[in-house]
Protein backbone atom coordinates (compact mmCIF):
# COMPACT_ATOMS: atom_id res chain seq x y z
CA UNK A 1 0.00 0.00 0.00
CA UNK A 2 1.34 3.18 -0.64
CA UNK A 3 1.62 5.82 1.78
CA UNK A 4 -1.90 7.54 2.07
CA UNK A 5 -4.03 9.65 4.39
CA UNK A 6 -7.70 9.21 4.69
CA UNK A 7 -9.64 12.08 3.38
CA UNK A 8 -11.30 12.90 6.45
CA UNK A 9 -8.68 13.09 8.92
CA UNK A 10 -6.00 15.54 9.62
CA UNK A 11 -2.63 14.20 7.74
CA UNK A 12 -0.52 11.75 10.76
CA UNK A 13 2.54 12.81 11.93
CA UNK A 14 4.22 9.90 10.50
CA UNK A 15 2.94 9.64 7.05
CA UNK A 16 0.52 6.55 5.94
CA UNK A 17 0.69 3.54 7.22
CA UNK A 18 3.84 1.24 5.93
CA UNK A 19 3.43 -1.97 3.74
CA UNK A 20 5.77 -2.46 1.20
CA UNK A 21 5.55 -1.06 -2.24
CA UNK A 22 7.86 0.03 -4.29
CA UNK A 23 6.37 3.34 -5.66
CA UNK A 24 7.86 6.53 -3.97
CA UNK A 25 6.51 8.29 -1.33
CA UNK A 26 4.94 11.14 -3.32
CA UNK A 27 6.26 13.92 -0.93
CA UNK A 28 9.77 14.70 -0.57
CA UNK A 29 12.26 17.43 0.79
CA UNK A 30 12.22 19.46 -2.23
CA UNK A 31 8.16 19.30 -2.67
CA UNK A 32 5.71 17.36 -3.43
CA UNK A 33 5.91 15.43 -6.61
CA UNK A 34 3.59 15.58 -9.37
CA UNK A 35 2.45 12.26 -10.29
CA UNK A 36 -0.21 13.21 -12.72
CA UNK A 37 0.25 11.69 -15.89
CA UNK A 38 -0.89 12.39 -19.15
CA UNK A 39 -1.55 8.96 -20.15
CA UNK A 40 -5.44 7.02 -19.37
CA UNK A 41 -6.05 6.40 -15.82
CA UNK A 42 -3.94 3.35 -14.52
CA UNK A 43 -5.39 1.03 -12.40
CA UNK A 44 -3.46 -1.21 -9.52
CA UNK A 45 -5.27 -4.19 -7.66
CA UNK A 46 -3.22 -5.62 -4.74
CA UNK A 47 -4.97 -8.81 -3.58
CA UNK A 48 -3.74 -9.46 -0.09
CA UNK A 49 -5.28 -12.81 0.94
CA UNK A 50 -4.63 -16.32 0.14
CA UNK A 51 -7.53 -17.15 -1.14
CA UNK A 52 -8.76 -16.80 -5.02
CA UNK A 53 -8.22 -13.86 -6.89
CA UNK A 54 -11.00 -14.37 -9.38
CA UNK A 55 -12.45 -10.65 -8.46
CA UNK A 56 -9.86 -8.47 -10.07
CA UNK A 57 -10.71 -8.49 -13.44
CA UNK A 58 -14.80 -7.39 -12.38
CA UNK A 59 -12.91 -4.97 -10.11
CA UNK A 60 -10.47 -3.62 -12.37
CA UNK A 61 -13.47 -3.11 -15.13
CA UNK A 62 -16.05 -1.31 -12.18
CA UNK A 63 -13.13 0.87 -11.62
CA UNK A 64 -13.26 1.91 -14.99
CA UNK A 65 -16.97 2.13 -15.83
CA UNK A 66 -17.31 4.15 -12.54
CA UNK A 67 -13.98 6.62 -12.84
CA UNK A 68 -15.23 7.48 -16.31
CA UNK A 69 -18.92 8.40 -15.66
CA UNK A 70 -18.05 10.37 -12.90
CA UNK A 71 -15.50 12.11 -14.92
CA UNK A 72 -12.19 10.84 -14.43
CA UNK A 73 -9.62 10.27 -17.20
CA UNK A 74 -6.47 10.25 -16.06
CA UNK A 75 -4.96 9.48 -13.04
CA UNK A 76 -3.84 6.67 -10.90
CA UNK A 77 -6.37 4.80 -8.61
CA UNK A 78 -4.83 1.63 -6.07
CA UNK A 79 -7.35 -0.78 -4.92
CA UNK A 80 -6.55 -2.97 -2.44
CA UNK A 81 -8.19 -6.17 -1.19
CA UNK A 82 -7.77 -7.13 2.23
CA UNK A 83 -9.22 -8.98 5.40
CA UNK A 84 -11.00 -8.24 8.62
CA UNK A 85 -7.65 -7.76 10.73
CA UNK A 86 -5.50 -5.66 8.24
CA UNK A 87 -9.13 -3.70 7.88
CA UNK A 88 -9.74 -3.48 11.42
CA UNK A 89 -5.83 -2.05 11.87
CA UNK A 90 -6.67 0.44 9.00
CA UNK A 91 -10.10 1.79 10.53
CA UNK A 92 -8.61 2.18 14.05
CA UNK A 93 -5.44 4.03 12.79
CA UNK A 94 -7.52 6.47 10.68
CA UNK A 95 -10.61 6.58 11.81
CA UNK A 96 -10.49 5.45 15.28
CA UNK A 97 -13.09 3.28 15.06
CA UNK A 98 -12.76 -0.50 16.09
CA UNK A 99 -12.97 -3.48 13.97
CA UNK A 100 -13.57 -3.78 10.11
CA UNK A 101 -15.44 -1.76 7.82
CA UNK A 102 -16.07 -2.33 3.93
CA UNK A 103 -14.29 0.36 2.45
CA UNK A 104 -11.81 3.46 3.62
CA UNK A 105 -10.72 5.57 0.65
CA UNK A 106 -7.57 7.82 0.85
CA UNK A 107 -7.84 10.70 -1.80
CA UNK A 108 -4.39 11.47 -2.50
CA UNK A 109 -5.04 14.82 -5.12
CA UNK A 110 -7.68 13.88 -7.15
CA UNK A 111 -9.47 16.95 -8.80
CA UNK A 112 -13.20 15.77 -10.63
CA UNK A 113 -13.26 19.42 -11.92
CA UNK A 114 -9.75 18.49 -13.97
CA UNK A 115 -10.74 14.61 -14.22
CA UNK A 116 -8.08 14.03 -12.46
CA UNK A 117 -7.69 11.05 -10.00
CA UNK A 118 -4.74 9.84 -7.80
CA UNK A 119 -6.59 7.79 -4.37
CA UNK A 120 -6.03 4.29 -2.64
CA UNK A 121 -9.23 2.70 -1.90
CA UNK A 122 -9.33 -0.53 0.59
CA UNK A 123 -12.03 -3.05 0.37
CA UNK A 124 -12.57 -5.63 2.94
CA UNK A 125 -13.27 -8.93 1.33
CA UNK A 126 -14.00 -10.63 4.60
CA UNK A 127 -16.73 -8.43 5.35
CA UNK A 128 -17.93 -8.76 1.31
CA UNK A 129 -18.59 -12.21 2.28
CA UNK A 130 -20.74 -11.68 5.33
CA UNK A 131 -23.13 -9.33 4.03
CA UNK A 132 -23.47 -11.16 0.99
CA UNK A 133 -24.74 -13.60 2.83
CA UNK A 134 -28.23 -11.74 3.32
CA UNK A 135 -28.59 -12.59 -1.10
CA UNK A 136 -27.33 -16.25 -0.67
CA UNK A 137 -24.06 -16.03 0.00
CA UNK A 138 -22.27 -16.99 -3.48
CA UNK A 139 -18.87 -16.07 -4.89
CA UNK A 140 -20.98 -14.14 -7.15
CA UNK A 141 -22.95 -12.00 -4.45
CA UNK A 142 -19.54 -11.59 -2.83
CA UNK A 143 -18.16 -9.86 -5.90
CA UNK A 144 -21.17 -7.74 -6.16
CA UNK A 145 -20.70 -6.71 -2.64
CA UNK A 146 -16.83 -5.98 -3.94
CA UNK A 147 -17.74 -4.02 -6.39
CA UNK A 148 -20.41 -2.14 -4.42
CA UNK A 149 -17.91 -0.54 -2.04
CA UNK A 150 -15.44 0.33 -4.77
CA UNK A 151 -18.08 2.30 -6.27
CA UNK A 152 -18.79 3.58 -3.28
CA UNK A 153 -15.37 4.47 -2.74
CA UNK A 154 -15.29 6.41 -5.72
CA UNK A 155 -18.12 8.18 -5.63
CA UNK A 156 -16.45 9.81 -2.20
CA UNK A 157 -13.70 11.09 -4.61
CA UNK A 158 -16.40 12.05 -6.65
CA UNK A 159 -18.08 14.25 -4.19
CA UNK A 160 -20.74 11.91 -2.95
CA UNK A 161 -21.32 11.92 0.63
CA UNK A 162 -23.27 10.03 2.85
CA UNK A 163 -23.59 11.72 6.24
CA UNK A 164 -27.09 12.95 6.39
CA UNK A 165 -29.98 10.13 5.07
CA UNK A 166 -30.82 12.31 2.25
CA UNK A 167 -27.01 12.50 0.49
CA UNK A 168 -27.31 9.10 1.75
CA UNK A 169 -30.43 8.23 -0.19
CA UNK A 170 -28.66 9.99 -3.33
CA UNK A 171 -25.19 8.16 -3.17
CA UNK A 172 -26.56 4.85 -2.54
CA UNK A 173 -29.41 5.36 -5.77
CA UNK A 174 -26.23 6.44 -8.03
CA UNK A 175 -24.45 3.29 -6.90
CA UNK A 176 -27.30 0.71 -7.98
CA UNK A 177 -27.47 2.93 -10.77
CA UNK A 178 -23.88 2.05 -12.05
CA UNK A 179 -24.19 -1.61 -10.53
CA UNK A 180 -26.79 -1.77 -12.64
CA UNK A 181 -25.12 -1.01 -15.79
CA UNK A 182 -22.64 -3.27 -15.21
CA UNK A 183 -24.85 -6.23 -14.68
CA UNK A 184 -24.54 -6.39 -11.08
CA UNK A 185 -28.41 -5.40 -10.71
CA UNK A 186 -29.24 -3.19 -7.34
CA UNK A 187 -26.53 -4.27 -5.03
CA UNK A 188 -27.21 -1.71 -1.87
CA UNK A 189 -31.00 -1.81 -2.29
CA UNK A 190 -31.04 -5.60 -1.91
CA UNK A 191 -31.98 -5.46 2.05
CA UNK A 192 -30.78 -2.76 3.59
CA UNK A 193 -31.47 0.61 5.05
CA UNK A 194 -29.02 3.49 3.93
CA UNK A 195 -27.46 3.87 7.25
CA UNK A 196 -26.02 7.54 7.87
CA UNK A 197 -21.91 7.76 8.99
Amino acid sequence: MRRRRCSDDPPPSQGGAGGGSNRRDPSSRFGRVDRRPAAPLDIDITWRLRESRHAIAPLRRVARHVAAAEGFRRGQLSIVVVGSAAMSALHRRYLSRPGPTDVITFDLGSSRRAGYLDAEIVLCADVARRLSRARGGTLIDARAELALYLTHGLLHLSGYDDRTAQDSRRMHAREDALLQRLGFGRVFTAGRECPVS
